[in-house]
This record gives structure tokens, sequence and C-alpha cells, in this order.
């Protein structure tokens, strides 16, 4: 790590108004990404809304990320994250976990979670002693079942806001494979007993949770020192809501179709597969247009499901694209859809609320907290058969009616801008910072590394 990344205390300017210094933050990701979305993501927010704030802050994430935050972060921004490699042999599981069926690909990213956070802890105890760092924030993995070692540091840690706990619908039980099946009944066993050996979260001065269903799923010792707070928010000043120029004469016609827009992985449980066999009902009764962004390990069979479905199908699979592409989508698109079967938060659902775009989204999990009938249509998850017809229905509702989607447009924005922004969450989290710094001091910090130890994380 470079000299001038270890500022010293006394440099730090404190509050504004001359009071105690602010406190100097470590966010803790193993991994960080906004290429692959869901809670890969959050660290980044987190981190970067702390240091628009004015906080000084530091991200700690694995070395896989630093192609990608090179170029997504200003080179100010870059300067103050480090880079971490994970335990040495594990690499393969992760590349090979992701062509595994779903039971197996679990298991293959658990240990993966596993290994790069152990692979942390000895990086987290030195940067705290070097850079002085006040509070350790470490928000994912939300699940709460997954256990963290991060323990003894040297400074209080906060973890989360967890979220979690999620299953399938009862109609959809058979999606699961019976290795899934039996890895999901194993799951509460096992998160007891690593959690007995790995006390990161029992030992957490705060742990936020996102609602009482993860609340109940952790550690009780962990449960005496919960916070709520929402796991997924918006930079509202990333998010405009803007609209479409009518078309020029002379436009392609399918300009004139509706234009639906799934964001996500391609994975089992988005349910993009049910998505495609509802579109095929939509594309019957009107002119429409999906596009869905992203990618992942169902990407080859949902192209030829798409495939099969003939030509003038009016499926795009554009795969992953950048912030700046995405946010274009979601201002073009007309309306979006979330078919998702077990999605505790959904973070693109909001971004396309945040747009002034209505949503039609599976009445299950994360979407029944930020959907609701002043924002979009809710489809029935008792079997499949119902949320294909289900989507279908709005999809063509929606296509039908621009007043109504205009409608719902605006009360997703509304409610985005209630509940879901992110600077409200962040002066939460800053509070209890406030809160933990002020508790007995958590003991000595753990003596700084030898330098050998030391050359294994790097800054930019």
């Amino acid at each position: 790590m470079r000299r001038n990344d270890t500022p010293a205390h006394a440099d730090d300017p404190g509050g504004r108004d001359g009071s105690k210094p602010g406190p100097r933050v470590l966010v803790v990701g193993h991994y960080a990404s906004e290429r692959s979305g869901g809670e890969g993501s959050i660290p980044l927010r987190l981190f970067g809304r702390l240091r628009a704030q004015g906080v000084e802050t530091w991200l700690l994430t694995h070395v896989s990320a630093r192609s990608e935050l090179r170029q997504l972060l200003p080179a100010a921004e870059f300067e103050r994250v480090v880079f971490a490699p994970g335990l040495r042999g594990f690499g393969p599981i992760y590349t090979v976990g992701e062509r595994l069926p779903p039971g197996l690909r679990t298991i293959a990213w658990a240990v993966t979670q596993l290994e790069r956070q152990l692979a942390m802890v000895p990086v987290v105890r030195r940067l705290v002693h070097d850079l002085a760092i006040d509070v350790v924030h470490q928000p994912i993995s939300v699940s709460p079942v997954i256990p963290s070692p991060l323990t003894k540091v040297g400074a209080p840690v906060v973890m989360g806001p967890l979220n979690g706990g999620m299953e399938l619908p009862p109609g959809f039980k058979d999606r699961d494979s019976p290795l899934n099946t039996l890895v999901k009944a194993a799951r509460p066993m096992v998160a007891a007993v690593l959690n007995a050996l790995l006390r990161g979260r029992p030992q957490a001065d705060v742990v936020f949770v996102a609602n009482d269903r993860t609340r109940s799923l952790l550690p009780a010792s962990a449960r005496r020192r919960t916070t709520e707070l929402s796991d997924i928010g918006i930079v509202l000043d990333s998010w405009r809501i803007r609209e479409e120029p009518p078309p020029p004469a002379g436009a392609a016609p399918d300009r004139y179709a509706t234009r639906f827009l799934f964001v996500g992985r391609l994975v089992d449980w988005k349910g993009v597969d049910i998505l495609l066999e509802a579109f095929a009902l939509v594309k019957e009764r009107v002119p429409a247009l999906l596009e869905i962004v992203g990618d992942g390990p169902e990407r080859a069979s949902l192209a030829r499901q798409a495939d099969r479905m003939g030509p003038g199908a009016g499926v795009r699979f554009l795969g992953w694209l950048g912030p700046e592409d995405c946010t274009r989508r979601l201002h073009s698109c007309d309306v979006f859809v979330s078919p998702s079967l077990q999605e505790a938060g959904g973070i693109a659902v909001l971004e396309a609320m945040a747009c002034g775009r209505p949503v039609i989204a599976s009445a299950w999990g994360g979407h029944l907290a930020s959907v609701d009938e002043t924002a979009g249509i809710l489809a029935d998850v008792s079997s499949r058969a119902a949320l294909v017809q289900g989507l279908a229905d709005a999809m063509v509702e929606l296509a039908s009616d621009a007043g109504l989607r205009s409608r719902l447009g605006a009360g997703g924005r509304r409610l985005v801008e209630a509940r879901y922004d992110w600077d409200v969450i962040v002066d939460q989290t800053l509070r209890v910072y406030g809160e933990v710094r002020e508790a007995p001091s958590p003991g000595p910090p753990t003596p700084r590394a030898e330098p050998e130890r030391a050359s294994t994380a790097t800054t930019g």
C-alpha cells in the first residue's frame, strides 16, 4: 500500500463546525461490482455516498474487481480502493461454480464468499492500524445465514443491511432440483455451526437488517444488536425522469411497439424463462418488443427459447451494459418487468421507478415491499400458469393504456423519493457510526502485519 494512502489521523479537519472529527470508515466487501449487479453494488454505493458526504472512507474488496473499478471510478476515488487476493488455491472454485447446477453453484459461491472474507481479515486489521479507522462496515453478504469472520479488528464493526431468508413461492418448489432442495434444508444447521466458529456476526457492534424475517435468521446474540435499515437505495440525483421525444418521420415501425425491459443476471430464479413465455402471449395481442439486459449461466438456454418463438419474436438479448447504457435503456423503455421468484431486494426495480417507468413484477419477496398499486402491477405467483398469464395480461394492459403507464411511472418516482433515497440511508448509517464510536473501546488494534503480508494487498 502506497504511503500517501495512509494520512495521519491528526490531519483530519473534523466537522465543519469545529466539532469532533467525523468517522474514518473502512467499507469491506468480498466483491464490489456494478457489472454483476445485486448485492455486489452495495459496497460501491455505500462507499460512494459516504465520500459524497465528505466522510473519510476507504473500500477494501477482492482483486478481481480492479479492472472494472479502474474504469468505473474517478481517479481520486480509485486511489482509495484497496484490493486483496483470496486464499491461495481457491480461485477456480468460483469460475467452475458458475457452470454448475444451482445446488452446487450455491455451495461454490458460499465457499468463495467465506474464503475471500477470511483472506481479508488480516488486511482489515492492518488498515485499521495504518489508516486510524474508527468504524469497519461490512455490508455484504446480505444473506443472514452466511457467517462472517470479521472480528477483533481493533475498531467497532457494523454489518449489513442484511436481507435474506427468501424461498421460492410454494407453487414453484418444483423448480428446485433435489440437490438444491437438500442444500436449502441443510443451510440452517450449517449456518449455526459456521456462526459458532466464525463469530463476526454474533460479536458485531451493530447489525443492520431490512426486516423481521431476516432478523429471525440471525444467531440469537446478533439479534439483540440489530437496527432496521433498507438494504437497497437510489442516488436520486443520478436518476432523472426523461421522456423520449416522439419518433421522427420515417422511423422504423418497431418504434411504435411498446418496449418492455428486463435487467438482471440471467440465473434460474430470476424467472426470465417465464417472462419469455408470457411475452409470446403478448405478441399475439399487441405490437411489443422485449429487451433483456444482463448475462449469466442461463443465457444460452433462454436464447434457444426465444428462437423457438419464431421470426419476428421481438426479443433482444443485449448482454451486460455499463451504467450509462443501462440508464439509457431504462429511459427508452415503456415498462419494466421483473418476474423474479426469489428477490429479497431488487435494485433494478427501484432504478426503473426512479426513471418514472411503471413496473410489472411477481407478487413475491422484495417486490411486495417496493412496488404498490401506485407504482405498478403485481402478478399472481400461485402457479407457473398463473404467473405467465398475470404477466401477459399486465403487459397488454399497459401497452394499451399510455395514461396508466404515465400515472404508475409518476407514482413509482414518488415512492422512491419517499423511501429509498441513498442519502437518507447514509444519514441513518452515520448516526449509528456515531453511537458505536461512543461505545466502550473494543481494545487495542492488532499489531500491524509483517511487510511480506502487507504486500498482498494493494491500492489502485
